[in-house]
């Protein structure tokens, strides 16, 4: 109940100075007004604005994400999770490693016994100067595998900010009875999704192992 209370009183909502929210507001209009289930029958143009749009958000919000987890470590104390809303985090630790100066390597290494041709390998750098003073190409020496991909050129930000004037005002024209069944409908979904998501002791978490 007191949950639900607190979800009535947060209704009142500001409209956040952040790039990733304009971009987030753009993508859904533009969701919401394409047939996405289908793909395949979008016009090229639809296509690469949707692409567009969803390489911003992509962008912006990892910032985001990044300017966040560095507060939430320094309230995070144990590796233990802690719980919100929509799910829980937990304080994690990734070991990166790097070798030392090589003639240190080498030298720790031959004192324990192992010889340095043991682990001396093909250095890359080296072997590209090789190629500038030979005849040799690159297939000589290497396996080339090349893949197409599509990146993004470039953004009408003029145009992206036309459109987003224009949901805003849509937004803020929402009043009277239409609005007050909308922040019902909210309360309703964000319930719901509290309900789904939330948290039970004894539920493990688990963190995939990377490496680089």
């Amino acid at each position: 109940m007191l949950e639900k209370e607190t979800t009535r009183e947060s209704v009142d909502r500001t409209e956040p100075d952040l790039d990733v929210y304009a971009d987030a507001l753009l993508l859904v209009d533009a969701l919401e007004r394409h047939d996405v289930d289908v793909l395949e029958e979008l016009g090229t143009d639809t296509l690469v604005n949707l692409y567009t749009l969803l390489s911003d958000v992509q962008r912006n919000a990892d910032g985001l994400r990044k300017d966040v987890a560095d507060i939430l470590l320094t309230r995070l104390h144990h590796d233990r999770p802690v719980t919100g809303p929509f799910g829980a985090v937990q304080r994690t630790t990734r070991r990166n490693r790097s070798l030392k100066d090589d003639e240190e390597v080498l030298e720790t290494l031959e004192a324990a016994g192992i010889e340095r041709g043991r682990v001396l390998g093909v250095d890359r750098n080296k072997v590209d100067d090789a190629l500038d003073v030979t005849e040799l190409s690159e297939s000589d020496v290497y396996e080339i595998e090349e893949r197409e991909y599509v990146r993004k050129a470039e953004v009408d930000e003029e145009r992206k900010e036309t459109r987003l004037q224009g949901l805003k005002d849509q937004l803020a024209a929402t009043d009277g009875e239409e609005a007050a069944e909308l922040r019902e409908e909210i309360e309703e979904l964000e319930a719901r999704i509290q309900e789904l998501t939330e948290f039970e002791p004894g539920s493990s978490y688990h963190t995939r192992s990377t490496s680089g």
